[in-house]
């Protein structure tokens, strides 16, 4: 949808209990560093979610409920800058005012609107002196029917979002057990982690995380994904998305049925895949793990995402059993993988030198999909999905080129989430390492491969 509405906008104020300038957490240097890497192409940095204004809401409450996530939450109210010497920081502000834009449209029209906005805000990368939230407000006749809201990577991950989109949700409903669970005396904001991080306890948790890496890296092909040989494509890095039902069908039973995460499914499928490009019986991605174990990193409200090494041996067993095998592998390294991205570098640095780190980190695998508890349309327990049902849905499957976000020390960069209806496989690479048409190839590879590990039959009457 386009607007054609002139907007207006909201000066939202806030105001909160601790301002000043601090460092950043291991996850928020995680973060700079593919922003440096990015920059300035790094508009997917930026999450947008849009949450509906219940029918009791006018613009004041939505205008008081907005300053009050900005009060509680002051990893919103952070900027991010350079010191003299050269390391980011974080700035909190103390108080001020968040600019939402305001747009009228017709009823029937508010929630395609509100997903034009989310759209835009995805698409425009947030400057370090920014604030770190982002809103809009979707009006019909005067009444808020939507906000939408996007944070800053650097400030909030999609996990961390969960809590503080229900405090929001609480806060609109005006519900004051909602409210008073998120006080800021009550959680571990930004600010706090850093200083927990720079303590002697969490400096030998690095130390660990950073001897895991050196040993899984150590599997690791040399070059998990080499150069082909052909000259690359002009744009060099493309890529390719796929809707597909079948793919959700066919993960979530995989999941169900195995007891293992709907990621590990495609995970595994896309080691073999790589490995068997290579001839190599081990496949080495870098996997985005949200580190989110215990109750209090569960609600933390902040970034919290670092990549980690997972080293998959494809070889031997069934296709089932390797996607076990993958879950153990992708779940041990997000236990023991977290660690001080600085003192990661340095020690890769000297154990591989530059070349060889990046050609060993160039594969990245960012799996974002839900698992079969409580996921509308799941199968449940004792439901047999058959090949052939899943195959039946190959005809509703829709490959695309779309504009992509070149990333340099990346060669390989496969993502992925859900919804109700199906799940979105994206897969941006480097020309010089898969032609454009191997892109799209491999992703319809993908699917097929997981259609594959299902029975052919369903037991018998």
């Amino acid at each position: 949808m386009r607007l054609t509405t002139e907007p207006h906008f909201l000066n939202i104020p806030f105001s909160g209990r601790r301002s000043g300038d601090f460092p950043l957490t291991w996850g928020q240097r995680w973060i700079w560093n593919l922003v440096a890497a990015r920059a300035p192409h790094y508009a997917d940095l930026g999450d947008s979610y849009t949450v509906a204004i219940p029918d009791i809401c006018n613009m004041n409450d939505v205008s008081e409920a907005l300053s009050a996530l900005l009060s509680r939450y002051e990893t919103f109210r952070s900027s991010f800058c350079l010191s003299t010497d050269g390391k980011p920081r974080q700035l909190i502000l103390a108080e001020g005012h968040l600019r939402a834009e305001v747009r009228d449209v017709a009823a029937d029209d508010a929630e395609a609107a509100a997903g034009t906005l989310e759209a835009e805000f995805n698409s425009v990368p947030f400057t370090l002196p920014e604030l770190s939230l982002r809103a809009a407000v979707v009006t019909s006749e005067g009444v808020p029917r939507f906000v939408v809201i996007c944070s800053f990577h650097m400030a909030m991950d999609c996990h961390g979002m969960v809590s503080v989109l229900d405090d929001f949700t609480s806060l609109l409903a005006g519900d004051p057990v909602g409210a008073e669970a998120s006080d800021p005396g009550r959680v571990t904001h930004p600010a706090d982690r850093a200083r927990e991080e720079a303590e002697a306890d969490s400096a030998r948790r690095s130390a660990r995380g950073i001897q895991f890496w050196e040993r899984e890296l150590a599997k690791f092909p040399d070059d998990p994904l080499p150069y082909s040989g052909h000259r690359p494509e002009s744009p060099r890095y493309q890529t390719f998305a796929l809707r597909s039902a079948a793919v959700r069908v066919a993960a979530l039973h995989l999941a169900a049925e195995l007891g293992v995460t709907t990621a590990s499914a495609v995970h595994a499928m896309a080691a073999t895949l790589v490995a068997q490009r290579t001839g190599s019986r081990t496949c080495g991605f870098v996997m985005a793990a949200s580190h989110r174990f215990d109750p209090d990193a569960v609600s933390y409200p902040g970034t919290l995402v670092q990549g980690v090494p997972v080293a998959v041996d494809v070889a031997g067993g069934t296709p089932r059993q390797l996607i076990t095998r993958t879950h153990r592998a992708g779940m041990l390294a997000a236990l023991a993988g977290y660690c001080d991205p600085d003192d990661l570098a340095d020690v890769l640095r000297e154990s591989y030198g530059p070349e060889k780190t990046r050609a060993r980190l160039a594969c990245v695998v960012n799996l974002h999909l839900p698992d079969p508890a409580g996921t509308a349309g799941a199968p449940t327990a004792g439901t047999v999905v058959t090949r052939e049902r899943a195959e039946r849905l190959l005809a509703e499957s829709r490959y695309e080129y779309v504009e992509g976000t070149p990333v340099e020390n990346e060669r390989f960069y496969l993502a992925a989430q859900g919804n109700s209806a199906d799940f979105s496989i994206t897969l941006r690479a480097d020309t010089a390492a898969l032609a454009p048409s191997e892109i799209a190839g491999f992703l319809r590879d993908l699917e097929r491969a997981l259609i594959a590990c299902l029975p052919e039959a369903g037991p018998a009457a």
